[in-house]
């Protein structure tokens, strides 16, 4: 999963910087602009049912084939609504014939989510596959927009082909479980049950999204744009940071899932594993890269941006709070009591804003450093005591 992260990464940067010089600013803005609205919609396209299918797969192995087949027929439905949805807003409200090509190409990448079907390799623990799918499909992207897309003047090349690179992993493996399409509606029952489950996942990382991002948003009512810059710095660092550890929580999913049924003595133990690699994590990730923020941010990025040091530290020790609370979160997901892990997003967000509007006014973004760390204090409060109430120690033997 690391390497699939960072090859991914490392592709999707080149390609990055390559659009951005090749294009110039106007036409790569025009692609930015198509894309944003994409990416914000393919959350819709997933609902949760992706770390669901996770979970699912890792229990019952036997069935990869129905889960793919259901779940990815419903999404292609839904994929097929939005897009729907997309293209005749777009032909509605923009006169320009280019950007509705642009939109046009850019939207396919609804369909590509719905396609996907990493998340049955992950559920049956073959992280390699997920490797080949993500390297695979950057390859391919960034080989193929190279290959056609030269200047300004091929900007109408650019979003058909970045989209359509993406179709083949997504094919190859649906080939590989047998996928057969479910026409004949029936099958909407048993969805209805996987979204019951589902829904309250999807509810969870949008929440999470919002918690994550609205501070930014509040900043900017109460305190001058360069503040913002200096804690945009910050914020995203620590989101960044969050965001290897969520890769981790995924990873592990599969493995909790499938022991906590038959062996919950197994299933504490993988946690307690995945706590003491978070532990390693903060000492010798971490903590020194808090510690050292002066010396790294002025590095990266100049002295200029050195204000931003004290909320990221700050900030640090929420971090610090996250890493040991998704071991917990992760358990609970993979235990069926993902709406604990809801109430706990809802109640930390719900602390965050108000803070946020106490404090930010006469504080500014060390205000909302000291906000984001109660809310992850609230966190890590909540969760341990919701799974030391619904999991079961282990009774030794």
């Amino acid at each position: 999963m690391a390497a699939a992260n960072i090859v991914g990464s490392l592709f999707s940067i080149t390609l990055f910087i390559y659009l951005a010089r090749t294009l110039r600013a106007e036409a790569f803005g025009t692609v930015s602009y198509a894309h944003s609205f994409v990416f914000y919609l393919l959350n819709f396209v997933d609902l949760g049912l992706t770390t669901y299918g996770i979970r699912e797969v890792a229990k019952y192995k036997g069935r990869v084939s129905e889960y793919v087949s259901e779940i990815v027929s419903f999404k292609l439905l839904i994929a097929s609504v939005l897009f729907i949805v997309l293209m005749a807003a777009t032909f509605l409200s923009s006169p320009s014939e280019s950007f509705r090509i642009v939109m046009l190409g850019a939207s396919l990448l609804l369909f590509v989510s719905a396609l996907s079907t990493e998340w049955a390799y992950q559920g049956q623990e073959k992280m390699h596959m997920v490797l080949v799918s993500v390297a695979t499909t950057t390859f391919l992207q960034l080989a193929l927009v190279w290959a056609f897309v030269k200047g300004p003047g091929d900007l109408l090349k650019t979003t058909p082909v970045y989209s359509l690179a993406a179709f083949l992993t997504p094919i190859l493996f649906l080939i590989h479980f047998r996928y057969k399409p479910k026409l004949d509606f029936t099958y909407l029952k048993q969805i209805k049950r996987y979204l019951a489950s589902s829904l309250v996942i999807w509810l969870i990382a949008i929440f999470a999204q919002v918690y994550n991002g609205l501070d930014i948003v509040l900043l900017g009512l109460f305190k001058s744009p360069e503040e913002v810059g200096y804690f945009t710095i910050a914020r995203r660092a620590i989101g960044g940071s969050t965001l290897l550890m969520v890769f981790l929580a995924n990873a592990l999913l599969p493995r909790l899932a499938a022991t906590f049924t038959s062996n919950v003595c197994e299933f504490n133990s993988a946690t307690g594993k995945f706590l003491k690699i978070s532990s390693s994590l903060t000492v010798l990730v971490f903590l020194p890269i808090i510690v050292f923020s002066d010396h790294i941010i002025s590095f990266a990025l100049g002295r200029e941006y050195l204000p931003a040091c004290l909320p990221f530290k700050i900030m640090g020790l929420g971090l610090i709070m996250v890493l040991f609370n998704l071991p917990y979160s992760t358990g609970l997901v993979a235990a069926g009591k993902e709406r604990e892990v809801l109430k706990q997003v809802l109640a930390s967000a719900s602390l965050s804003v108000l803070l946020n509007i106490f404090l930010m006014p006469k504080y500014g973004m060390i205000g909302a450093a000291i906000s984001f760390l109660c809310a992850e204090i609230l966190a890590i409060i909540l969760i341990m005591w919701a799974y030391r109430k619904h999991i079961t120690a282990c009774q030794p033997s």
